[in-house]
Formats: C-alpha cells, structure tokens, sequence
C-alpha cells in the first residue's frame, strides 16, 4: 500500500460538468409505428472514453426497471423474428452497428402491417421503445460483435416466457435481412 503524501480532503474534488443533452437523430421521424418511442441517448465523452444514460426519470415517468439484459451479437448475425403479448421491450443502441426492423402485426393498430427499418448503434445511439405485438429483428451490420441492452417491462419468466419466434426468413414479414 502506497501512503499519501498529503491528507485527501473533500475539496480536492471537482464537481463534475453538466452532461450532454438529449438531442434530436436522423431516426426522430413522424409516421413511426404506433406505440414506438425512439429517444436518443445522452452521450457524455471526454480523453478516458465515454457514459451513455441508458434510461432516466428525469426526462419524465418510466415503467419500472424490472429486468434487464446484454446481448452479445457476432458480426453479421441475426436475431429475428420476435414479439411479445404483454411487455415492452426497450432496447438500447450505444455500441456497434445494428440493423433493427419493426413490424406491426395489430390488426386494430392505425399502422398495422407497417416496416420501419432504423440503422442504430455508436453513430447513432438511441433507446427503442417497441410495444406489444409489434414484431422485431436486430442484425449486426457491422465487421465486429457488438451489444445492446434490453430492459423489457416485465421479467422474464422461464417457465411461461412472453416471447413468440418466427424464422428470420419468413417470407410473410415483407423485410429480407439478406438482401433478397
């Protein structure tokens, strides 16, 4: 153990800077799907790297954080299609290059049958709020594995999961991760 030269006090400390504010991105659009938020990510950087806010009650009332979870995502993989009957899922895009697609599959939705297609990650980080029975995908674009974060509105529940697969080249989702 190394002793201090001199006795650390309080105010040796700076008080941090005020961070980033949330600002508008390429993907804030009108004519989203119903129901899908998109709010960028408050990223705060200087020489040691960077913090991303991932989710924040200050900027107004959230669902409780109940579960959350990394995926781990290999360059060029594909993760779709998936959807859930009760939870929202909210997905954080900070790192990496992903191609994320939603697909609304509510018959009484005012945007049913609608394809948003979204490019997000380091360029363009942002928190993607996707509701119930709406249908997504998440494809590494990039040359690298890369994460995102999901901190979905309800815990899973191994024994009676709320999720609900379909093949990523199923012919009846109007979207072709691999170009065809």
């Amino acid at each position: 153990m190394i002793a201090p030269a001199t006795r650390l006090g309080l105010d040796d400390f700076t008080a941090d800077s005020p961070g980033a504010a949330r600002g508008e991105t390429d993907v804030q659009r009108a004519g989203l799907i119903d129901g899908v938020t998109i709010t960028p990510l408050a990223v705060n950087s200087d020489p040691r790297g960077s913090l991303s806010e991932l989710l924040t009650a200050r900027d107004g009332p959230i669902e409780p954080i109940v579960h959350i979870y990394q995926v781990t995502a290999p360059a060029g993989s594909i993760r779709a299609w998936v959807y859930h009957r009760h939870q929202f899922d909210r997905l954080a895009f900070g790192t990496g290059r992903f191609e994320v697609v939603l697909y609304d599959i509510r018959s009484g939705s005012a945007t049913a049958n609608r394809l948003d297609v979204f490019h997000l990650g380091l360029e363009q980080p942002v928190l993607l709020r996707i509701p119930p029975f709406v249908v997504h995908g998440v494809r590494n674009i990039g040359s690298e594995t890369a994460t995102f974060v999901n901190m979905p509105t309800r815990t899973y529940d191994p024994g009676a999961p709320d999720k609900y697969r379909l093949n990523w080249d199923d012919p009846r989702i109007p979207f072709r991760f691999d170009g065809r």
